[in-house]
């Protein structure tokens, strides 16, 4: 694994260097951190280079500069005009499936596109409906002591994803995860997101838990889907193997090439 730099942004990589290669560029959800997917790096075939860049303020709290959607769309645009990356597979989770959106609606050509895997990715306003939406609830100056209650709570509970999820809670600035929450509720709230992941996004795989609240039906997505078994939206803590095991799946899809 190697930690590849571009201004402020950090991202974790198979690859010492960015090579001209099939691109996964991978962007996971609020709280969580490159390293939390070490062991999908490890693994993954090589014919892939994989790039994880870090969000703002995550991570032992780096990239803490301008901790919003927008500034980071704009960093991983001019790194994948700099490094002229092509035909790249985007996979997203969580919060991070706004950032595959506004990087094709604001820079990118479609046929820079090869296609997107969505993994509970932020898509409505219904994703918002838990963390998010109850994060912005209360002003920024008294959610540092709500975050600490957040971590609290996580890392007691009874679930393992959200005990794993603490851990990279703790090594996140409460301003940037706060700064990030809001722009997730406004941007779903619009109702922009799953228009233009409908539309503009001819090939598309989406994954869900199989215990997770979040489902929609095949009408609403017009997509391949992938249920991850025993699993829920933290799958990658749950159940790294089954994690990997649909993740290679999603990437070698036949009918998504």
């Amino acid at each position: 694994m190697y930690k590849i730099k571009f201004d402020d942004l950090i991202i974790n990589s198979n690859n010492r260097k960015v090579l001209k290669k099939k691109t996964i560029l991978f962007f996971y959800g609020l709280g969580c951190s490159s390293n939390d997917f070490n062991f999908l790096i490890r693994s993954i075939n090589k014919k892939f280079q994989i790039l994880i860049p870090e969000l703002p303020g995550h991570h032992r709290k780096t990239n803490s500069r301008n901790s919003n959607l927008n500034s980071y769309t704009k960093k991983i645009f001019l790194f994948i005009k700099k490094k002229k990356l092509r035909k790249i597979i985007f996979f997203a989770h969580s919060v991070g499936g706004i950032i595959p959106i506004l990087l094709a609606k604001r820079f990118l050509k479609k046929k820079i596109f090869k296609n997107f895997i969505n993994y509970e990715g932020n898509l409505t306003h219904y994703d918002t409906s838990t963390i998010t939406k109850k994060t912005v609830s209360y002003s920024k100056e008294i959610f540092n002591e709500k975050y600490n209650n957040l971590i609290s709570i996580c890392s007691s509970s009874k679930e393992v994803g959200l005990r794993k999820w603490s851990e990279s809670l703790k090594k996140t600035s409460p301003d940037s995860f706060y700064n990030i929450s809001k722009d997730a509720v406004s941007y779903s709230n619009s109702g922009d997101l799953m228009r233009f992941y409908k539309s503009f996004f001819n090939k598309r795989i989406y994954l869900y838990g199989e215990k997770s609240n979040f489902f929609f039906s095949e009408f609403l997505f017009g997509s391949i889907r992938y249920k991850i078994y025993d699993c829920g939206h933290f799958s990658f803590y749950e159940n790294s193997y089954e994690f990997r095991k649909i993740f290679n799946k999603s990437i070698n899809e036949r009918n998504f090439k």
